[in-house]
């Protein structure tokens, strides 16, 4: 038997939006492209380093990645963020350390025309 339920129901808590991690200072965490994609709710967030992760993620979950998953040139970096944003994904966040290769205007104007944030994260964060 279940119990009877007792005081006040709390509301849900607003969901959380790349705007919000971006705006967090511990995170070192800045806006490379896609900025008119800021207030995508962020359910989760994944590491992952695989060459397809949108194969391995859901819908509003956001990518952290060194870089080793993100392809080289123009095409493919247009096509990456092409796969990111059709799986839902609510962004990437792609550590700015050297990891990851150049990206490409393409990158930024795919990520642009679909509002799919890409963001730059600090090697160390958490010392603000």
């Amino acid at each position: 038997m279940r119990a009877a339920a007792t005081g006040p129901r709390m509301p849900m808590a607003k969901s959380l939006t790349i705007r919000d991690l971006v705006a967090s200072p511990v995170l070192g965490t800045r806006t490379h492209s896609g900025a008119a994609g800021l207030d995508r709710p962020v359910l989760w967030a994944h590491s992952c380093e695989l060459k397809d992760p949108a194969r391995w993620l859901q819908p509003h979950e956001l990518l952290m990645t060194v870089g080793m998953c993100v392809p080289a040139g123009s095409d493919a970096q247009r096509a990456f963020i092409a796969d990111l944003d059709d799986a839902g994904l609510a962004g990437i966040a792609i550590g700015d350390h050297g990891f990851a290769p150049p990206l490409t205007p393409a990158l930024a104007d795919e990520s642009n025309a679909r509002g799919f944030p890409v963001l730059l994260t600090e090697q160390q964060t958490g010392r603000r």
